[in-house]
């Protein structure tokens, strides 16, 4: 693994994948000629998102295209602020487009009691905006149009609107994963909508060759931790 910064709330490189600290949540950008950021924080983290690209030598108004990888508003707060400059288009899976121009929030489903503890302070917290998507997909497309040679997949379980990219070996795949407390591994996330679609979400990726998952809360997780966790999700 490339590790570049160690600066506390610098962007973190792993190849051409840079995390964009923003507090407890995290933005990504995949670099080169066309810059891809994936997510935009909570609102309000736009100021902190900014000193993040400029760090990398970008300003919002460099970024080719924006992923959404589901919406939830520590993943969405700051798409209007990027849209203001940017005007890059902006793509999600076609189950969260009527989200984001409602300005809502997808399912909180918890699947542990701290998840379900969770809920109430998270539906009293910030209001997602509203945000008119470009492009809401529901399979598989190439980000070559866009500069980038990788691949927006749906990956539902957290949310059934959810999307991963994948570039080469590595994986942004938002809360798809999450941290267990007190390790560094993998861990199902809080919430969990679809718990099939979660397995085959995560197999599809294994199947593809990803050895490096970039998760939004918790840090990046290799191939084998992911598959043991995998394989301890089923037999249950």
């Amino acid at each position: 693994m490339d590790s570049v910064t160690t600066r506390r709330n610098s962007p973190e490189v792993v190849g051409a994948i840079a995390r964009l600290p923003l507090g407890r949540t995290s933005a990504f950008l995949v670099r080169g000629a066309a810059p891809i950021l994936v997510d935009a924080g909570m609102p309000g983290q736009h100021a902190a998102l900014l000193r993040r690209l400029r760090r990398l030598g970008l300003d919002r108004a460099d970024i080719a295209l924006v992923v959404v990888t589901h919406a939830h508003v520590d993943h969405t707060g700051g798409l209007p602020w990027v849209r203001l400059a940017a005007r890059a288009p902006i793509v999600c899976h076609r189950e969260t487009a009527a989200a984001l121009r409602q300005g809502q929030s997808a399912a909180l489903q918890p699947r542990t009691r701290l998840g379900l503890a969770l809920v109430p302070l998270l539906r009293h917290g910030p209001r997602p905006p509203c945000v008119e998507p470009d492009l809401a997909i529901d399979h598989e497309i190439s980000l070559e149009p866009y500069g980038a040679a990788g691949f927006l997949l749906p990956t539902p379980g957290h949310t059934r609107g959810c999307l991963s990219l994948q570039v080469g070996q590595d994986a942004i795949v938002g809360d798809l994963l999450m941290r267990r407390f007190g390790r560094h591994r993998p861990a199902v996330p809080f919430f969990l909508e679809d718990r099939v679609g979660w397995q085959d979400s995560v197999r599809l990726l294994l199947s593809r060759g990803v050895e490096r998952f970039h998760t939004t809360h918790g840090g990046c997780f290799d191939a084998e931790s992911v598959a043991a966790l995998l394989h301890d999700a089923a037999a249950r």
